[in-house]
């Protein structure tokens, strides 16, 4: 019956999902919030960022996220959170933004947080998926112990590192970073459980640890414009070096590596052992560094 009545009046039926939703979200006077956890068993989370500090870790399992608001006068933090079929949607907007006055059915509106510093931690129950934009500043992402189903990561300027001191729990099938004007590190990154890494450098420094568990075949596409890359490919794995050769083009491999052709190398272990990394190159006027550690 109570059903019945719900289905009637749409109205009714749309104001109680909005407070059911809105009740998800609790704000404090200390400029923290969090998401409670309900019917959610994936999430996936789009998230922009003009410019200042992003940390993004591990939190509770109970909380979807919890996003701790460090203060400030000049940035704020918008957030909209809908579930549909058992999937958790995320919008975060940190820094300026114009006023969105248009409400999806369902979702609610975090706004007119002031900020510079943001720290999220995401809940380890439920695979992630992650489409991060980052203008300018600096981000940490430390992914130890989370679901990491896919990472999408676009950055302007600013030092970002992205680490997986821990396996990760799910298995992504494309890893893409594309990093413009910046210091990028990324640790333990064959924990990170992926099948293809894409990384894309503008201008400046990367280093590109794979130490971690990589126990299986998994392709690496790397360019560089004007930058310096170094690669770390840890001594029990195999590695398959292939690069684009022009009068501009700089290789580099540790001793191990041995030319197999005028634009190939390949480690002396490659057959033998159970973890390869096949790795494209495109230098352009840059250089790329493999080193082992």
């Amino acid at each position: 019956m109570r059903s019945a009545k719900l289905h009637k009046n749409p109205a009714l039926f749309v104001l109680l999902t909005l407070l059911f939703v809105r009740a998800l979200l609790q704000a404090q006077e200390d400029g923290t919030s969090e998401v409670g956890r309900t019917t959610e068993n994936e999430l996936k989370v789009t998230l922009t960022s003009s410019f200042g500090t992003l940390k993004i870790s591990r939190g509770e399992p109970e909380k979807i996220v919890v996003v701790q608001d460090f203060g400030g006068k000049e940035n704020r933090m918008k957030m909209e959170y809908s579930i549909r079929n058992r999937v958790g949607y995320m919008d975060l907007t940190l820094g300026e933004f114009e006023q969105d006055t248009e409400r999806s059915e369902g979702s609610f509106h975090v706004s007119d947080f002031h900020a510079g510093e943001w720290a999220l931690k995401f809940s380890d129950a439920v695979p992630i998926s992650f489409d991060v934009q980052l203008g300018v500043g600096k981000g940490e992402f430390d992914f130890s112990g989370l679901h990491v189903k896919d990472f999408n990561l676009s950055t302007g300027a600013g030092d970002v590192e992205l680490s997986f001191d821990e396996p990760n729990r799910s298995t992504i099938e494309n890893l893409n970073i594309e990093s413009g004007v910046s210091k990028f590190v990324g640790r333990n990154l064959g924990n990170a459980n992926f099948k293809h890494f894409r990384f894309q450098e503008g201008v400046g420094s990367s280093t590109l640890d794979f130490s971690g568990n990589l126990d299986s075949e998994v392709d690496v596409d790397l360019e560089v414009g004007m930058g310096v890359m170094t690669v770390i490919v840890p001594p029990d794995v195999g590695a398959r070096v292939i690069y684009v050769k022009s009068w501009t083009s700089k290789v580099e491999c540790a001793r191990d590596f041995r030319s197999a052709s005028d634009n190939e190398f390949v480690s002396d272990n490659y057959d033998s052992v159970p973890g390869k990394m096949n790795i494209r190159v495109d230098t352009g006027l840059g250089s790329i560094k493999i080193q082992r550690h």
